[in-house]
């Protein structure tokens, strides 16, 4: 008779993690560990990330809490960037099914940066994309949160016709679709522009309330 295979809690949010960009290092799992092994209902891990801009530094706290028949979960993470100026700036991330963020996006929010989610629309519960991004001229929340500035589908941003727009050249079509890809995650591509005949190599990112590609 077959018996059903014990689900393993530590190796899924070991897994949990290395999908959402904090890693697997040594380190991380330790300290995991140690928190799991602890007496402590909720816990914390520390970790960072080099995916930032080479000005600046992100330190990551990973919060979890644990349930009384064994389970482990991770509600939410805290994330705060440094930058050169010594100015600081956090955001607390939820950790759930829908719209939950990656560690690089988290950083590419913080630097300013847009990024494309998926998201439960309460009016026709459907699930539309749209582009998000902080507003820093606003005062934060009560939970010391960013509040996003939303361009939802009928803002009419899309990403392959912004880059015709651009100029930007491709040398295979697979390049033109991960670039697209890594755009819409918030990230800085590097491009071939045509500008007066001429190819030049830049960077890119996506600027979605302006609907175009700004170079770096």
């Amino acid at each position: 008779m077959e018996t059903k295979k014990k689900f393993d809690h530590v190796k899924y949010v070991k897994d949990q993690l290395k999908y959402l960009g904090f890693g697997e290092d040594e380190k991380l799992h330790k300290d995991l560990e140690k928190g799991i092994n602890s007496k402590k209902q909720e816990f914390e891990v520390k970790t960072s990330s080099d995916k930032t801009l080479p000005e600046n530094k992100v330190d990551f706290t990973l919060k979890f809490n644990k349930t009384d028949r064994g389970g482990i979960f991770l509600n939410s993470y805290h994330a705060k960037m440094t930058k050169n100026n010594k100015e600081e700036i956090s955001h607390n991330f939820p950790v759930n099914k829908n719209n939950t963020f990656t560690a690089k996006e988290a950083v590419n929010l913080l630097e300013g940066r847009s990024v494309k989610i998926e998201f439960l629309n309460p009016k026709n519960n459907e699930i539309e994309p749209a582009f998000v991004q902080f507003n820093f001229n606003e005062p934060k929340t009560e939970k010391g949160n960013y509040f996003f500035q939303n361009f939802y589908k009928n803002y009419g941003v899309d990403t392959a016709k912004i880059i015709e727009k651009s100029n930007l050249i491709f040398d295979y079509p697979e390049w033109k679709e991960n670039s697209i890809k890594s755009l819409e995650k918030g990230n800085i591509v590097k491009v071939k522009f045509k500008v007066d005949d001429q190819i030049i190599e830049g960077k890119a990112v996506l600027d979605p309330p302006k609907q175009k590609s700004q170079a770096l």
